[in-house]
């Protein structure tokens, strides 16, 4: 487990929004922990049983070998910095979504940037009709899966309408247990008013899963991530999450959302008509907020917004560059910007 004094980290935080007090005379493990909707990580064969169709050589989306390639590329490329400057080893948990199936995680962490972590996979296949799931990758050197399920969410608008399910994976994080949701909610498609009630459904099932875990053990470390087709702010969230933005105010009850302060302060994931959202988003139970680095604690929180992963110029400068537009390929890395919080614990000198 790697560590830091408190010094070098004074660099970055300066920068973040809100991180927790850290003691100055100490030194701490550090964890990162991330998400990232990926865009539409299809292989180029087309799978009976899935409409990929248009990710396919012969697609409107001419989605080629080397398309692929460049692809993973591009994933492999921001995956591997994440999180580097507060540990060399970067992520140790990162949940994706618009995952076609476990082979193309695989082949993503097995490209040159990213095989010497060694990362493993967890994924389940869904019933969702694009054929795209959550997926969830770790670090063994970092975190061990003690289990793994997946639950179906209640489409309300459409019920013969299958979406993703929700992947929930729960494990020790260097002997500590903390249990991960990732999160792909239904999407706005139809209107946000129309489709709310669908997104309103996947909270509650998260909630559900949440206080199932919560209530069998009150301490419980209970990590909410995902892309959520609703900013930190929508009903969905702040009442049927029931999340608080304020990391010293958490009441009984309520979760934590790290994200939440840096779409108040006009910061997002991703743009559409000239506004940006912040749909990617991290929440986390109370323990883990407590103060108490004796155990996991959440220190700060992050969007990978480097000036590479930016639209350069034209009418959508500073949007993600994402790797179609108006249905052109622009060969970028995905339409979402990805987020990841740095968890610390005190280091206990032998």
């Amino acid at each position: 487990m790697r560590y830091l004094k408190l010094l070098p980290l004074l660099a970055f935080c300066c920068f973040k929004l809100q991180a927790q007090t850290l003691d100055k005379n100490k030194q701490y493990n550090v964890a990162v922990v991330g998400f990232w909707n990926v865009e539409n990580l299809y292989d180029t064969l087309n799978d009976q049983w899935k409409n990929d169709e248009d990710f396919t050589p012969d697609g409107v989306n001419a989605w080629s070998g080397p398309r692929y390639r460049q692809k993973l590329e591009h994933l492999s490329d921001v995956i591997s910095q994440m999180g580097t400057d507060a540990n060399p080893d970067g992520l140790a948990i990162l949940g994706l979504c618009e995952i076609e199936n476990k082979s193309v995680v695989q082949d993503l962490v097995n490209t040159p940037k990213l095989k010497a972590r060694n990362y493993q996979i967890v994924h389940v296949e869904g019933p969702d009709a694009r054929g795209v799931d959550p997926s969830f990758i770790y670090n063994p050197k970092y975190f061990k899966v003690t289990a793994y399920t997946s639950y179906h969410v209640k489409y309300i608008t459409d019920t013969t309408h299958k979406t993703r399910d929700q992947l929930v994976v729960s494990g020790l994080l260097n002997g500590e247990p903390v249990t991960v949701i990732v999160n792909h909610w239904p999407s706005r498609r139809g209107g946000e008013m129309k489709s709310r009630p669908n997104r309103i459904s996947a909270a509650e099932s998260a909630r559900r899963i949440t206080d199932s875990i919560v209530k069998a053990d009150p301490k419980a470390k209970v990590i909410i991530m995902g892309d959520l087709n609703d900013d930190p702010t929508s009903k969905s969230v702040k009442k049927y999450l029931n999340t608080s933005g304020d990391f010293n105010n958490v009441k009984d009850g309520q979760l934590f959302n790290a994200m939440e302060n840096y779409y108040i302060q006009g910061t997002g994931t991703l743009a559409w008509d000239d506004a940006w959202n912040l749909f990617d988003q991290i929440i986390m139970t109370k323990p883990f907020v407590k103060g108490d680095y004796k155990d996991w604690q959440y220190y700060t929180a992050r969007i990978f917004n480097k000036p590479f992963v930016k639209q350069e110029y034209g009418n959508f400068k500073g949007y993600p560059l994402r790797t179609y537009a108006g249905g052109v390929y622009t060969a970028g890395y995905s339409d979402h910007f990805a987020v990841y919080v740095l968890l610390m614990k005190e280091l206990v000198k032998k």
